[in-house]
């Protein structure tokens, strides 16, 4: 099932490469079957897509700092702690927090 999704997805992807949506849940699918690999690289067009795309922040950062790469998270969780500084959603704004704070501390 997770195949076809996949697949399903990777073929919307060919017909809009542009559409954040799909590649940010191209990540999440890869992320969900441990190919962290693909899972960063799929995270990172999103943001070279949409720069502001604060799902995939958090996720990019969580998956680097997993491999061990915690300045490369720290600065993105900072810039989207940044973007986050005047939005009302605060569960976001704490998540990101909360992960910077491990990070950091």
């Amino acid at each position: 099932m997770k195949e076809q999704r996949l697949q399903k997805l990777l073929q919307m992807q060919a017909e809009n490469a542009e559409d954040t949506f799909v590649n940010y849940a191209i990540g999440l699918e890869y992320l969900g079957s441990a190919d962290l690999v693909a899972a960063e690289a799929w995270f990172k067009k999103v943001l070279e897509l949409d720069p502001k795309h604060i799902p995939a922040k958090y996720q990019l950062a969580l998956l680097l700092f997993t491999y061990g790469k915690a300045a490369e998270a720290s600065s993105i969780l900072e810039a989207g702690l940044n973007q986050l500084k005047d939005s009302k959603d605060l569960k976001t704004r704490n998540e990101f927090q909360s992960l910077w704070d491990e990070i950091n501390y």
